[in-house]
C-alpha cells in the first residue's frame, strides 16, 4: 500500500473542467492541486489565475511528479482529444479518471495502456454520486429484494446516456442481456427505444437534439427513471431528485366500499398514493452547480485515490474493468441504434417564471378551500401514541399466519442447533442416563462468563420439550443429528427469505449456530460474527433491513417528527426564548445507529419547518461514535459522547430535566438492573418528555445462539423469571415505577407483525 500521501493532481479541460478544479480544491488533505492542462484560451489563462496554478498546453510540459490527471474533455467518439490525452498521460506512469462517455475500443486501450505501466484508470461519472441518485439507486436495489422488477420505463438526453446506463448498472442486479426489439424515430423532440436490460422490459425516451453551437446546454431533462414491481413503482423524478415511490392503486372488491372504507380500511389503502423518499426540500440549480456536482466529483475522485493509494489487486481491477466496458458497450449499442442527433441550432435559453406557476395553482388551492374545511394542522404530541400508522407500510404483503410459521420455524431451527451444539460435546446423547449442570458444563468447556447462556439453554430446551428434567438432572429427549438441523435452517430460510428480512440474517444466525461449541468455551467471540473483519453489513441486515427493524425504526422517528410538532404548536410566538428553544433528543446506545439514521433523516427535512434539533447520540464504545461523527457530520445540531447506562448517569454529565425526548432502540436488555437505567433516564427528561424504547418482549431462541454471548448477566427481575428478556407487562411495571405518566405498547397482539415479540413502548413522564 501507498503511503498515505496528497496525490499531486492535475485537470485537463477549462470548461467542464472547472467542477474538477473546485472538487479538488475541496479536498486539500487528499490531492494537491498542481496544474491546468488547456488549449491557452483567455477562459484558462484566466481559470488558471484565479486557482493559483500554472497553464500547461501540453502533456510534455508537465513536471515528473504528477500523480494523478483528470481528463474533462470530449472522448474521441464525441469528436474530442480526451481519450488521446488519456494515454499520453498513462504512458507517464499518471493515474487517469476521464469524464464520460468514452467508447469501448477507447476505454479498453486506456486500461491496457494503465496495465502496462502499473498505473490505474477509470471513467469519471458525476451523476451516479449525486445525492438523489445514490438514493435511487439504494432504494431500487432495497425494491428488488423484496420483489422482482416487471418493467423499466426511462427517459434522458442523449448527450448524458452514459450516465444513465450506469446508473442502471448500479441499481439492477445486471444489465445482461441487452436486446433492443424497437425504435421509432418520429415527429417532436424525443425518440423511443424498446427492449429488454438484463431480461427486464425497458423503454426509452431519448431526447435526441443538439445546438452545434452549445452543444452541452438546452437539453430538455437530464434523468427520469422508474422501475415498477408488484406493489408500485419507484421513480427518480430528475437527476437531482425527488425520488418518488408510488403503491399500485387495489380497489377491495365488496358489496359496500364506502362503508368499509369508513370503519375498517385494509392497510394498503391507509399508505400515501406518493411518498417522497429522503429529503424533500428543492434545491436550486445554483445550489445544484456550486455544491452538489463539485462534491459528487469529490466522492469519485476519493474513490480513485483510494484505489490508488491501496494499490488494488489486479483481480479486482479486472472487474472494474469488466463492469466499465460492459457499460460502454451497452451504452455504445443505444445510441447507435438512435442514430446521430438532430442539429437544432439557435436554442436561446428562455427561462420561465415559476411565480406564474404558483399564481395559477393558488387559485385552485383556493378555490378547493370552500369545499374541503380547513388545512388539517400537522400530527402533533396528541397523535404521538398512534405513529406507527406512519410505518404501516412494512406490513403490505405480510399476513400473521406468514410471520407466525415463519416464527416456529426459527424456534425449532435454533432450538435443534442447541441440542445439536451440547450433544456434539458429549452431553445429553442417550435418554438412559441423567445429566447433571456440572457434567453439562464440564463436557462443553463452558467459559464462566456465559454459564448463564448455558442455563437458560436447559431452562428452554426443557420447556419446549427437548429435555426432560428429573431433580436437578437432565435427559434427552432426542438426539439430533447435523442433516435434521440443517433442514431446519433450509425451511426457515423459505419463509423468512425476502419476506421477513434479507438472507444474511439466517446466515449469520447458521453462522452462529456452526460454531456454539467455540461461543460457549469463549474460543470464538460472538462480536466477531455480528461484526466480521470490522464490517457492517451483518448489524445492518439485523438492525435495519428486517420488516420489524423497518417498522419500529420508521414508527420511533414519526414519533419524534410529532413530539416536535406539538412542541412548536405550544410555543409562544411572542416569546423570543420558547421560540428559539431546542428539540434536545438524547439516544443512549445508539450503536450502530439504525434508529438513528431514520430519525435523523427526518429531523434534516424538518428542519426547513423550524424544528432546532440538539441530538445527542451516545454509546459504550468509540468504535460506533467515530463511525457516527463521520456518517453525520452533515448535521451541526448533533453531539457524541461516551456513556456507559450501567453506570451513574449523572455522574457522566447527563443532567436532570435535561432533554425532550430519549431514545433507546434494543439495548436496554443489556443493562444489568433495567430498574435503576429507567429511573434516571426518567430524571434526564424535562416534565411531560417522552421516552421511545424499543425491546424484544418474548424469549428469542435465535438470540440464545447469538447475540445472548454479548449481554450482560441481569440483577433485575429476569433473575427472577430465568428469562433473557422481560415480557410486556414486566416492562409497564417498570415505566410506571419510575414515574410514567401513560405507557403505550405497539404494536397491539392483533398485528400482522406481533407475533415477532417487539414493541416500541412510547412512554410519557409525568408533570414532576
Amino acid at each position: 500500500m501507498v503511503e498515505n500521501t496528497r496525490l499531486r493532481t492535475v485537470v485537463c479541460g477549462s470548461r467542464f473542467g472547472q467542477f474538477y478544479l473546485e472538487a479538488v480544491k475541496a479536498l486539500p488533505e487528499q490531492f494537491e492541486l498542481a496544474g491546468l492542462v488547456a488549449k491557452g484560451s483567455e477562459r484558462s489563462r484566466k481559470c488558471a489565475e484565479r486557482y493559483g496554478i500554472p497553464l500547461y498546453t501540453e502533456v510534455d510540459q508537465l513536471p515528473a511528479n504528477i500523480d494523478f490527471a483528470c481528463v474533462v474533455l470530449r472522448s474521441g467518439v464525441m469528436g474530442g482529444n480526451g481519450s488521446e490525452l488519456s494515454l499520453k498521460l498513462l504512458a507517464r506512469n499518471i493515474h487517469v479518471i476521464q469524464e464520460q462517455p468514452i467508447h469501448h475500443k477507447d476505454l479498453a486501450a486506456c486500461l491496457k495502456m494503465a496495465r502496462q505501466h502499473g498505473v490505474h484508470f477509470r471513467t469519471g461519472d458525476l451523476y451516479v454520486h449525486l445525492p438523489a441518485v445514490r438514493r435511487f439507486i439504494a432504494c431500487t436495489r432495497a425494491m428488488l429484494e423484496q420483489q422482482p422488477a416487471l418493467y423499466i420505463d426511462a427517459a434522458c438526453a442523449t448527450q448524458v446516456s452514459y450516465p444513465l446506463m450506469h446508473l442502471l448498472q448500479e441499481a439492477l442486479p445486471t444489465i445482461r442481456p441487452w436486446k433492443i426489439s424497437h425504435v421509432i424515430k418520429g415527429e417532436g423532440p424525443f425518440q423511443v427505444l424498446a427492449g429488454l436490460l438484463g431480461k427486464i422490459p425497458i423503454t426509452l425516451r431519448a431526447h435526441n437534439e443538439v445546438d452545434p453551437q452549445d452543444p452541452d446546454n438546452h437539453l430538455h431533462l437530464l434523468h427520469r427513471v422508474t422501475i415498477g414491481v408488484a406493489g408500485g413503482s419507484l421513480s427518480l423524478v430528475d437527476t437531482h431528485g425527488p425520488v418518488v415511490w408510488q403503491p399500485r392503486l387495489h380497489v377491495p372488491d365488496c358489496h359496500n366500499i364506502h362503508g368499509a372504507l369508513s370503519t375498517a380500511p385494509p392497510v394498503h389503502l391507509l399508505e400515501n398514493s406518493t411518498q417522497i423518499l429522503g429529503t424533500a426540500a428543492p434545491t436550486s440549480y445554483k445550489e445544484i452547480l456550486l455544491k452538489q456536482w463539485p462534491h459528487a466529483i469529490g466522492r469519485d475522485l476519493s474513490a480513485m485515490r483510494e484505489i490508488i493509494m491501496e494499490n488494488a489487486a489486479n483481480s479486482a481491477m479486472d472487474t472494474r474493468a469488466q463492469q466499465e466496458l460492459l457499460c460502454s458497450r451497452q451504452w455504445q449499442d443505444w445510441t447507435q441504434a438512435l442514430g446521430y442527433p438532430v442539429l437544432q441550432s439557435n436554442c436561446s435559453h428562455q427561462p420561465l417564471s415559476v411565480d406564474i406557476l404558483k399564481d395559477a395553482a393558488l387559485k385552485i388551492v383556493e378555490d378547493s378551500k370552500e369545499h374541503s374545511g380547513p388545512m388539517p394542522h400537522p400530527k402533533a404530541e396528541s397523535d404521538v401514541f398512534t405513529c406507527t400508522a406512519y410505518a404501516e407500510d412494512e406490513v403490505l404483503g405480510v399476513d400473521a399466519r406468514q410471520v407466525k410459521e415463519c416464527v416456529a420455524r426459527l424456534d425449532e431451527a435454533a432450538l435443534s442447533s442447541m441440542l445439536f451444539a451440547l450433544q456434539s460435546q458429549g452431553t445429553l446423547i442417550t435418554a438412559e442416563y441423567e445429566y447433571s449442570e456440572a457434567d453439562i458444563f464440564s463436557a462443553v468447556k463452558v467459559a464462566p462468563c456465559h454459564q448463564h447462556v448455558l442455563l437458560r439453554w436447559l431452562q428452554i430446551l426443557k420447556e419446549r420439550g427437548y429435555l426432560v428434567q428429573r431433580g436437578e438432572n437432565y435427559q434427552c429427549v432426542h438426539r439430533m443429528t447435523p442433516e435434521r438441523v440443517y433442514e431446519r435452517w433450509n425451511a426457515v430460510k423459505g419463509v423468512w427469505n425476502g419476506k421477513l428480512g434479507s438472507s444474511v440474517v439466517i446466515d449469520y444466525l447458521m453462522t452462529n449456530a456452526e460454531q456454539l461449541p467455540q461461543l460457549m468455551s469463549g474460543n470464538q467471540q460472538a462480536v466477531m460474527l455480528l461484526f466480521p473483519e470490522g464490517r457492517m453489513n451483518v448489524a445492518n441486515a439485523l438492525y435495519c433491513d428486517t420488516r420489524i427493524a423497518r417498522y419500529l425504526n420508521k414508527s420511533v422517528a414519526e414519533a419524534v417528527i410529532r413530539i416536535a410538532a406539538g412542541k412548536q404548536a405550544s410555543c409562544n410566538p411572542l416569546s423570543n426564548a420558547a421560540s428559539q428553544d431546542s428539540l434536545r433528543i438524547l439516544e443512549v446506545g445508539a450503536g450502530t445507529g439504525a434508529t438513528t439514521d431514520v430519525v435523523v433523516q427526518r429531523l434534516r427535512a424538518s428542519v426547513f419547518g423550524g424544528v432546532k434539533p440538539d441530538y445527542l447520540f451516545t454509546d459504550i464504545s468509540n468504535f460506533f461514535l467515530a463511525a457516527a461523527r463521520e456518517r453525520f457530520k452533515d448535521c451541526p445540531w448533533m453531539r457524541f459522547k461516551i456513556v456507559d447506562i450501567d453506570k451513574n448517569l449523572f455522574e457522566q454529565g447527563l443532567k436532570p430535566g435535561s432533554v425532550h425526548i430519549v431514545i433507546a432502540a434494543g439495548m436496554l436488555n443489556n443493562a444489568r438492573d433495567t430498574d435503576k437505567v429507567i429511573q434516571g433516564l426518567m430524571q434526564i427528561l424535562v416534565p411531560e418528555g417522552w421516552m421511545l424504547i424499543t425491546e424484544p418482549t418474548r424469549e428469542f431462541p435465535e438470540m440464545l445462539i447469538s447475540q445472548a454471548f454479548m449481554m450482560t448477566h441481569p440483577e433485575d427481575d429476569r433473575r427472577n423469571t430465568q428469562t433473557t428478556f422481560m415480557y410486556t407487562k414486566q416492562w409497564l411495571d417498570v415505566f410506571y415505577r419510575a414515574g410514567a405518566q401513560e405507557v403505550m405498547a405497539l404494536p397491539d397482539e392483533d398485528h400482522p407483525l406481533a407475533p415477532l415479540g417487539q414493541k416500541l413502548f412510547v412512554v410519557k413522564k409525568g408533570t414532576t
